[in-house]
């Protein structure tokens, strides 16, 4: 049985500003939203949670995580790990889409069907894009349009690499191929059908994107390039597109460091693009998270290695807000709402009536206390308290100081284990009882 959830006096952003207000959860789903919602004569378990203090934002979308991992350049032992559920949780992250990235050949696009599945199973809500940098690209039917049309995670194709060394250098003839191919397969299967492409270090920057679009009659709509404000200069061309009315995604991962003394910090690179004249609705912003992060020296040598932070897109979102002085209802709208419109995501990155129940609560210091998703609470005050399912591994049967834990319920896990019962039917007989199973009586 369902139970309903009543939050109390959030300061409610929805993006929009709507001020103090209650909401009413039921299932997955946003019931009501108003002033003193108050239930009487019901059989449902009610729990109410007062939120006096609290700001209440839509749950982020996250439309570029490795999510089964990626990287590889320098050798196996860079090949990045796969994201845990706590993760992305903990970060304010309630819907993500997968990407493969520069490893197409030891990564598959099944094998991230299959992560977007575990996280889906496991509390948040995931899609991926088929592909990876290689053109011809890795899909899993043979064709990027069938497996937008046929596979219902499947929502475009990416992430494509362009103005790269690490590209397949693809020809404006190539990119636009691939971009028909997800617009058709959008328009067949009534999902964004967008072509997400990869752009680096290259001094070609956009050009070939501004010379698809010249060559061809597809909309600007279908093509999201992102890690736009890798350098100074690709930015200033992503100012160029999106003034034109492209769709531009800044890097929460990408930002100067030690080793990085050219990338622009990603807060900024917004400030910029606002300041320049950019329609907000087309900017949005994403993670690249649990993507290798390779640093090249000028002879094209590996020199440093990192990995993309999840926890990123929620500290960039703050330092719009904070330290560049952007109105929290466009620097919240850049990594919710717009992400939502860009990706079809009709049911998400708003708080309304109807759509799902992704929440993220912060204090007033925009420090993330709890979250929701599609209705369950899965962080609570700032702690996950719904984990994936191999994240506490001294817990799964099996493991090392397990068997006095099976059959017992473990919160840590949120789920419980399943203890072994020599009565129930095996799933792999011995040879004896196979041979009783496989005889069979003849009449004559």
């Amino acid at each position: 049985m369902h139970s309903l959830t009543i939050i109390k006096n959030a300061t409610v952003y929805a993006p929009k500003s709507l001020g103090k207000r209650d909401l009413l959860i039921g299932g997955r789903q946003i019931l009501a939203i108003g002033e003193n919602i108050e239930l009487h004569s019901t059989h449902l378990p009610i729990h109410v949670m007062d939120a006096s203090g609290l700001f209440l934002f839509p749950g982020l979308i996250d439309q570029h995580v490795h999510m089964a991992g990626g990287g590889g350049e320098g050798g196996f032992h860079y090949r990045t790990p796969e994201i845990s559920l706590s993760h992305l949780t903990t970060a304010g992250v309630t819907t993500a889409v997968g990407v493969l990235g520069t490893d197409g050949i030891t990564r598959s696009t099944r094998e991230l069907l299959a992560k977007a599945q575990a996280l889906d199973y496991e509390g948040i809500s995931t899609y991926i894009y088929c592909g990876a940098y290689q053109v011809p690209t890795r899909t899993i039917t043979g064709m990027p349009r069938s497996d937008i049309v046929l596979i219902e995670k499947v929502i475009g194709v990416g992430e494509i690499a362009i103005s790269d060394s690490r590209s397949s250098h693809p020809s404006d003839r190539d990119l636009a191929e691939l971009a028909s191919e997800a617009r058709v397969g959008g328009l067949l299967a009534g999902k964004a059908g967008v072509l997400h492409l990869h752009l680096g270090d290259d001094d070609t920057k956009l050009k070939l994107l501004f010379d698809v679009l010249r060559q061809t009659e597809l909309p600007k709509s279908t093509f999201t390039p992102t890690h736009l404000n890798r350098n100074p200069d690709l930015l200033k061309d992503a100012i160029r597109y999106g003034k034109e009315g492209g769709y531009v995604d800044v890097t929460s991962g990408i930002r100067p460091d030690e080793h990085d003394h050219i990338s622009v910090k990603p807060s900024t690179a917004i400030r910029m693009l606002l300041d320049a004249g950019v329609n907000p609705q087309f900017i949005t912003m994403s993670s690249d998270s649990n993507g290798s992060s390779p640093i090249f020296n000028d002879q094209g040598k590996l020199v440093a290695m990192g990995i993309g932070s999840i926890a990123t897109l929620w500290e960039e979102t703050r330092d719009a807000i904070v330290e560049e002085e952007i109105p929290v209802e466009t620097a919240i709208g850049i990594v919710t709402k717009h992400v939502a419109r860009v990706l079809k995501l009709t049911h998400k990155g708003q708080i309304k009536v109807g759509v799902d129940a992704d929440l993220l609560f912060t204090d007033e210091k925009y420090q993330i206390q709890h979250v929701y998703a599609k209705g369950r609470k899965v962080v609570e005050d700032g702690k996950p308290i719904v984990f994936g399912t191999f994240e506490n591994v001294s817990g799964i049967p099996g493991s090392p100081g397990s068997k006095a834990e099976a059959g017992k319920e473990n919160k840590e896990r949120g789920r419980p284990m399943i203890e072994h019962d020599d009565d129930d039917p095996d799933d792999f007989p011995d040879r004896d009882e196979r041979q009783r199973k496989s005889r069979r009586d003849y009449c004559c």
